[in-house]
């Protein structure tokens, strides 16, 4: 009996198989790191996402009996922003975001790597100076002791935090990549291209 024969698609081998790369060492462990710490978020915002729907539901129900839980729709809108940012790098990382790619197609040898230096760089700069902006906010939330004006007082630093978070693994992520293109060569782009 002959082994069955894989088809011959190497993105998709790469992509189910991260550990098989060029990495030195130190850089596949901040990589695993960081696959770790996105998929962590990722399963939190997928059960953020089905609390969500029950709470949703649960509404919905009530409102056939004229009650309300009267903070599903604060509820959802924190979870909404929540799963929004903490899927966010994980999806980068698992190549789910839409990259354009109409320029860096039609380039090649050091200009493509610096426009792809440049646009790793750029986005990493904007992650950095969004993430400092939100942990102040977080930290001022936190010492203020500020809470929602709800049936429900939400200290407003929670749903914050999220949004940090999110920020802060997305920026470990351009890391990662800024890495990779600077010592390897490329930066493993995953994504959806259009």
């Amino acid at each position: 009996m002959s082994p069955v024969e894989k088809p011959e698609l190497p993105e998709i081998e790469e992509h189910h198989h991260p550990d098989r790369n060029d990495d030195p060492a130190w850089l596949a462990s901040i990589a695993r790191l960081s696959t770790i710490l996105n998929r962590t978020a990722a399963v939190v915002s997928a059960i953020l996402l089905v609390a969500m729907t029950l709470l949703i539901l649960l509404e919905i129900c009530m409102r056939m009996f004229s009650t309300s839980t009267y903070m599903a729709d604060v509820l959802v809108g924190f979870g909404v922003a929540a799963i929004t940012f903490l899927a966010a790098p994980w999806a980068l990382e698992e190549g789910a975001m839409i990259r354009v790619t109409a320029l860096t197609d039609m380039l090649s040898g050091p200009v493509r790597w610096i426009v792809e230096a440049f646009a790793l760089g750029s986005s990493a700069a904007i992650m950095w100076f969004l993430a400092i902006h939100q942990w102040k906010t977080v930290a001022k939330l936190f010492e203020r002791g500020s809470v929602s004006e709800h049936l429900i007082p939400i200290p407003l630093w929670i749903p914050e935090s999220f949004f940090f978070v999110g920020l802060v693994l997305l920026l470990l992520q351009m890391l990662v990549r800024a890495l990779r293109l600077v010592l390897v060569g490329h930066a493993e782009e995953r994504a959806l291209t259009l």
